[in-house]
Order: structure tokens, then sequence, then C-alpha cells
């Protein structure tokens, strides 16, 4: 007889079946995904011991920073080669679209033509920022015509605020136009898309560890890679010196503008946006989403590992399991997108639900930290102390585009919040499986780690090397 929750006993759970549930986020319960705000006590001890006194550490580097903002005042050149390579191999890769909207259509208008291939790179949710007097941001998009060889070349920006578009003889005007271009990434990646990978999974972490017996496979799968995340979810959500708060006295907080405008960021990651193409309303995803460059080949040759690795182990999972059934329902009331229990035994959907969570919070989201965190502060700036552009701008000495409080705080941003923390690595994980045939599964996956691991390396792709991965959202 199938075991269900008349046959067992609070024991056989991990917080007795009183762990930790989401909830509408009472920040904004409509517009952001649900929110775990009652953790377990044993949780917020393991992450203060071992990510929450990082922090407090760290802060002590804060005079050093300020010393480097000194030295090193104002904004580096970005040529117009580094300015398409930041684009086009790293995590902001991520923004390039080839679906171009009605929108980008008409503001591009005159540089399309009808026989090529383009992408735009559409930095628009910038415009809900509200910015601190005397910094500027503006809302971008930028065309990219794709060659033959599927390398691409930037063709022009749009900038918002000014409602200007602008190419490489502009002079002064593009060169100003590209730091727009470049802050809104920072800001989209840091506080529109990549939020994406943390939040709307929390519940699954949640609901995982409070539904599922101890010694259910599913429960084992996912169990290993929920360590720490949501004590610093909660953290970055609610606590009062979030890096969300901008509060002028944190010396890490590097943001243009005020916290409500920040937080709207999030909503737009979250909510999409309506008639934009590049900001679909969030769902679930079956796997990595496209991402047009090396950083998605990256990306999608870890997820294959991942997924074979799953198949098969649920493959001895029942297709009527009980448990799995109880999960998915209440986890797609949280998750958009989620199967529900009715559909998660149909197709692939289960595979495909536990593969994306496992590779999400793993490689999905430790190589975004990595790979942002090693940016040039001083060529992706977060704050720009001079107007967006309009055609015939005279540009200001970039050594005071930014200043060195600017610069200082997104030093300490780096260190604290945007590089990778990797406590717990994903090539040691152990699921503690007792059967042979999962422990050789299990021990076959990490073969395969290792192996891709290696082959991007030897292609120039490792974006992150493999001992950094980890295991869990720990940053």
């Amino acid at each position: 007889m199938q075991k269900n929750y008349q046959t067992t006993k609070p024991s056989d759970f991990l917080y007795e079946r009183m762990g930790p549930w989401p909830q509408p986020s009472p920040a904004h319960p409509i517009g952001e995904s649900a929110a775990v705000v009652h953790l377990p006590l044993k949780e917020r001890i393991d992450w203060w011991i071992f990510i929450g006194s990082r922090y407090m550490l760290t802060l002590f580097y804060a005079p050093v920073a300020y010393l480097r903002g000194i030295i090193h005042p104002g904004l580096k050149e970005v040529s117009d080669s580094d300015f398409l390579d930041m684009i086009e191999n790293s995590m902001l890769s991520k923004f390039i679209c080839d679906r171009l909207d009605e929108t980008d259509k008409k503001i591009f208008a005159k540089f399309i033509s009808e026989n090529s291939q383009y992408a735009v790179v559409d930095l628009e949710p910038v415009k809900v920022v509200k910015t601190f007097e005397g910094i500027y941001a503006s809302g971008t998009k930028t065309l990219l015509k794709k060659d033959a060889f599927n390398k691409y070349s930037v063709v022009a920006i749009w900038v918002e605020k000014t409602n200007s578009l602008f190419v490489q003889s502009d002079g002064d005007a593009w060169e100003l136009a590209k730091y727009f271009v470049l802050q809104g990434g920072a800001l989209c990646a840091t506080l529109v898309i990549h939020p994406l990978l943390h939040f709307p999974f929390d519940a699954i972490n949640a609901i995982t560890k409070t539904c599922l017996p101890k010694d259910h496979l599913l429960f084992k799968l996912i169990y290993a890679h929920t360590r720490f995340t949501l004590p610093l979810e909660n953290a970055v959500l609610t606590f009062k010196t979030s890096l969300l708060q901008a509060k002028w006295w944190m010396c890490y907080a590097p943001y243009p503008g005020e916290k409500e405008g920040l937080r709207e960021l999030l909503v737009e990651g979250y909510m999409g946006i309506n008639n934009n193409t590049s900001y679909p309303k969030f769902s679930y995803p079956k796997r990595p989403i496209t991402v047009h460059s090396k950083y998605g080949e990256f990306q999608d040759a870890y997820y294959e590992v991942f997924r074979k690795f799953v198949a098969s182990v649920i493959s001895d999972i029942a297709p009527d399991d009980y448990f799995v059934k109880c999960w998915a329902n209440w986890i797609s009331q949280f998750v958009p997108g989620f199967p529900n229990g009715d559909e998660v035994f149909k197709d692939d959907n289960l595979l495909n639900a536990v593969s994306y969570y496992m590779w999400n919070v793993s490689v999905g989201h430790t190589v975004d930290h990595y790979n942002y965190g090693r940016m040039d502060h001083r060529k992706i700036p977060l704050r720009l102390r001079q107007a967006p552009p309009v055609k015939g701008v005279k540009m200001i000495d970039r050594s005071k585009l930014t200043t060195f409080f600017d610069n200082a705080k997104y030093i300490m941003a780096q260190i604290l919040f945007f590089d990778s923390t990797t406590v717990t690595s994903i090539i040691d994980i152990e699921y503690n499986f007792e059967k042979a045939n999962h422990l050789q599964a299990e021990r076959t996956f990490k073969d395969e780690l290792k192996v891709v691991d290696q082959k991007m390396k030897a292609q120039n792709m490792q974006y992150i090397p493999l001992e950094k991965i980890a295991r869990s959202i720990q940053s």
C-alpha cells in the first residue's frame, strides 16, 4: 500500500509537518512572488554562522573601499569593442532578444532593412527608478545586427529620457549613451532578471521541506539544494539594512535611487511589461531560457547533465505517487506555471520541474554572481552624474561621471552581495541515497559535471570553475 499522510507520523518529516510555508509577499502581495517569512530557528542560526557573519566582518573593509574610490575616481573609457563584448559575452547577454516588438520596430525603423536580422537589448524597466538629486538614469534600447556568422554589431542606441537616437558618429553623446546602457544593464541584471532566479523558488524550497517525508526520493534530490537560501532571501526582502533599502548612510548601497523605485524593478521582472517581448510575465520555465551567446551555451551544457541525472533517479518514483501530487498541488498555488498534481506526471513535467530547480539554484544562480561580481565597476556604473544625452552634448570629464563615494559603495556591494559566495559546492554534494543505482547515478552526475567543466575550459567558455559553483543559493 502506498504511503500517505494517514500512514506517516510527524517524525517522518523534517520539521514534523510544521516547517516553513510560503505566503503572499508582505511588501507587494500582487507584484512579487510568494515569500517565506516564518523560518525555522535552526536555519536562521545556520545562515548567521556561515553567511551573515561574513557580511558583518566585511563591513570593516569599508575604509579601504573608500580609499580605493579616492585613488580611482570616475569611470574608465569603454571602447565600442568593449561595449559589444560586455553585451555579447557576459550575463548581460541575457538581455539580447531576437524578437523585436512593435515599439522597437518603430524606434529603429530607419535602421532596419528587410533582408537583415536584428536583436534588441531592451532596458526599459529603468524608467521606474526614482533617482537621488544629482544622479541620473534612463531606460534604453540598443539595436544589434546579426551577420551570417551569428555575430552581432551595434547599430544604434535609443535613450528614453531624451527620446534620442545615437550612432557611433555622434561623438560624446554616443560615449555617454553607452554608459547609460551599461548602467541600465547593471540595474536590470541585479534587480529585474536575477531576482527571478531567487524568489519564485522559495516556495519550492519551503514546501519540499514541510510536506515530503525525509526518506522520499524527491525530498532527497531537492533538499540537498536548499541550505542557507530561505534566511538569505528573507534578509534581502525584509531586513531594514537590506541593500534594497538604499539609505544614504549605508556604505554598501550603490544604487542611484530610492527604495520604492528599486523595489518596482522586482515587480517589472516578475509581472512583466505589457506589449514588450523582452519582459514576459514570470512562468516557471521548463528549461533555461535561451540566451544568444556563449554564456547561454555554458548554462545549457550544465543543464543537460542535471536533466540526465534527475531522469535516472525519478524513474523510481511511482507515476501516481501520493506525496508528489500533494507537493505539486501546493507549489502550483504559489508558483505560476508550475505543474499541479494532475499535470506533474504527464509528459516530462516532473523531470522538467525538478531539473530546472536544481540547475537554477546552483549553476544558473552562481554563475550570474561570479560573472557580474567580476565586472569592472568603473565600466558598468550604477550611478551617473550627468544627465542623459541629447545630440551634440559634451560629456563631462570621466573622472566626474561618478564620485569616489559612488565607487566606494559599489566596491562594497560587489564584495558583500554581487560576487558569488560558495560555502558548499555542487561537486561535493551528497543526496543521502541508499540504493546502489541511485548512488551510482550520483557518482556519474559528478563525473559528468567535471567533464563539462573541462570542456568549457578547453573552449574558453568557463564562466565559472566547477569548484566555485554553489549547490544552493548562498549569495
